[in-house]
Parts: structure tokens; C-alpha cells; sequence
């Protein structure tokens, strides 16, 4: 299996910008990025983030809202702000370089089993698996496992069986590019697939079956409302919470169950806020891993001077600079344009 494997991986290797990568800093900032992200998205992302934070010391002395910005658009903004954390405890506790084992990596924050999998045996060499939903599928139908895969790491004592003493990274990869390109969830590609011969779930004719997942909650709805307020030639934002939902990103002032102008005029008001209604803006649907959110927005005028408790009054050079989620996306580029019609 380890043979065929490998043999299939030097003749279909991906041109990838981490594909031999050597550096630790580097593959670590790319299995983070990699992680619910395809790996077509990532490439600029990749390319751009080295470019402004070329090792740990830069990053680690970089402001979080310049890691942020260039995070902007690939989604989970907790992986920026723990990629951040995690490069402060590597210079203050590691003398600038990240544990050498699975078990150190696993204490910063941030990296998980199979980052720390992933980094452990591509950047170190050490004998260990990286699982991940690519990797737990294909080991699911080749063994034709039929309980429930509640986590990859169910999979865990059979995927370090499996993992060879050497070269254990190029084993990893090649595992999860087999995932990724061929072993898919819906319709994998069998007549290419290099361990056919192998697999009990094609043998069975129970391929398209597994792995068998477990029940899946339904994602909950939230209906909000989202205000653009102009103050003269400036927008009111401001900043969520550290912790939770999109943690420490810009938004436009949004309110649940508040899905017209009356009602934000209403919720505006009780933050300090005078807003005469203009029109409507947009509307977009935004889902979350957990919940849905359903947002119409409305423009609104006020003073020149206005702003509102918790908020900033930002002109549009201001707004480019700030990062916000891609659930602001559309409402961020129709007050840009408002801004730059104002100005002009």
C-alpha cells in the first residue's frame, strides 16, 4: 500500500508553492491555511502572507489587525488570530522555533491533531499520521469500516499503523492528495485510484457508502438586520468582541430580528445614533458552520459628527484598511461606493 502510494504521488505530484518545502514556519502557515480551504484558494493567500510576514519574528511582532487584513477572505479568523498567538509563545518559550513533535505542536495554540501531524512528520520527519477528513475517508473504504466516523481521529491507531519509518511527510501527502483528487466523498475516481486492488469498500461495491457519518444537527437560522449609516463622508463600523464569532473583525452595525428601516432607525437610536433612512442597500445569505445568517441592510444619513456607542466614523481609505469577514463583504463594497461617489 505504502509502495503504490508513493509511486502514484511522484508520478501525480501537485505543483503546489509548500509542495518540498523544507522551512517549518512556512509549512506550518500553510497546513493552518490549508484547513477547510481548498488548496487553489490558498495559493495567493500562501504567496502574500510570507511576503509581509517572511519568518515568526515578523508575525509575532506584527498587530493582529495587519494579520487579519491579510486573512481577509479566507474565512475562520480564528486560525489568524491563533497563527498569531502562536508565534508570540514560539519566540518568548522556543527561541523562535516550533516544537520538533506532535506533542509539543499540539500546545500551541491553534494546532490541532492533524496540523500537528502534518508539520511533525513533513517539517521534522517524525512517525506519525495526519488525519483528516481526506485521509479518514480513504482509509474508511479501503479497511470497509462501517461505524459511524464521528472525528478522523477514530481512525487514529490504524492510520499510525500504517504510516512507514521513512519518509512519513511524503507518506501523509500523499494520502491526502488521494483524498483530495481522487477518493472523493460523492463520486470517487476508482479506475485511477493506485490501491483499487486493495480496497475492500470497492470490492463490496460500497464505496459511494462510507465513510458512515453520523447525524448532523440543522444549522440555526438568524434573520438580521444590517445598518449603513453615512455621517457626512465617512461610515460608521465597529468592532466585534474578542472572543466568539468572528473575533475582533470590522462589521457594519447589524441587529437580529431587525429587518427593516424602522427597526434599525429603532436600534440605532438606543446606541446614540439619529439615522434618517435613505433606501435599501442589499441582501445576502452568509452560512456559518453552525448557523445561517439572512441579512438585508439599509442605508441610512446622519450628522456629520454622528457615532454611536462602540462605534468609528471611518472615511473610505480608512474602510480599505480595516479587515472584515466575508459575511460583510457585500455590504463593505456598496458603502465604498457610496463613500467614493461622496467624495467625488
Amino acid at each position: 500500500m505504502q509502495d503504490r502510494l508513493l509511486r502514484w504521488m511522484r508520478e501525480n505530484d501537485r505543483d503546489l508553492p509548500w509542495r518540498g518545502e523544507t522551512d517549518p514556519y512556512k509549512i506550518w502557515i500553510s497546513e493552518i491555511m490549508l484547513q477547510q480551504t481548498r488548496a487553489e484558494a490558498v495559493k495567493p493567500y500562501y504567496a502574500r502572507f510570507l511576503a509581509d510576514f517572511p519568518d515568526v519574528y515578523a508575525l509575532a511582532r506584527a498587530p493582529l489587525d495587519a494579520v487579519f487584513k491579510r486573512w481577509e477572505g479566507l474565512g475562520y479568523y480564528s486560525r489568524a488570530r491563533n497563527l498569531h498567538r502562536a508565534a508570540q509563545e514560539i519566540v518568548t518559550k522556543y527561541d523562535g522555533n516550533l516544537p520538533r513533535t506532535r506533542e509539543g505542536l499540539l500546545r500551541l495554540p491553534g494546532i490541532g491533531a492533524y496540523a500537528a501531524g502534518a508539520i511533525a512528520s513533513i517539517a521534522f520527519g517524525e512517525r506519525v499520521p495526519a488525519l483528516d477528513g481526506n485521509q479518514a475517508r480513504v482509509l474508511s473504504r479501503l479497511y470497509c469500516l462501517d461505524a459511524p466516523l464521528k472525528s478522523p481521529l477514530d481512525l487514529y491507531p490504524l492510520a499510525l499503523s500504517l504510516v512507514p519509518e521513512s519518509a512519513p511527510g511524503d507518506y501523509n501527502q500523499a494520502l491526502m492528495d488521494l483524498g483530495a483528487l481522487v477518493c472523493l466523498p460523492k463520486i470517487p475516481r476508482c479506475e485511477a485510484c493506485p490501491l483499487n486492488g486493495l480496497c475492500a469498500a470497492r470490492r463490496a461495491g460500497r464505496e459511494r457508502e462510507l465513510p458512515v457519518k453520523p447525524p448532523r444537527g440543522d444549522k440555526r437560522l438568524e434573520r438580521r438586520g444590517v445598518a449603513v449609516v453615512f455621517a457626512g463622508k465617512r461610515v460608521l463600523v465597529r468592532k466585534r468582541p474578542e472572543k466568539g464569532l468572528l473575533a475582533g473583525l470590522y462589521e457594519f452595525p447589524n441587529f437580529l430580528d431587525a429587518c427593516d428601516a424602522a427597526s434599525l432607525v429603532e436600534c440605532l437610536g438606543e446606541l446614540g445614533v439619529s439615522a434618517r433612512p435613505g433606501g435599501e442597500a442589499c441582501a445576502y445569505t452568509h452560512v456559518f458552520t453552525h448557523r445561517i445568517w439572512e441579512m438585508k441592510a439599509f442605508w441610512f444619513r446622519a450628522d456629520a459628527d454622528a457615532c454611536g456607542k462602540g462605534m468609528t466614523a471611518v472615511d473610505a481609505d480608512e474602510l480599505e484598511a480595516l479587515s472584515f469577514p466575508s459575511a460583510m463583504r457585500p455590504f463593505l463594497d456598496f458603502a465604498r461606493i457610496k463613500l467614493l461617489a461622496k467624495e467625488e
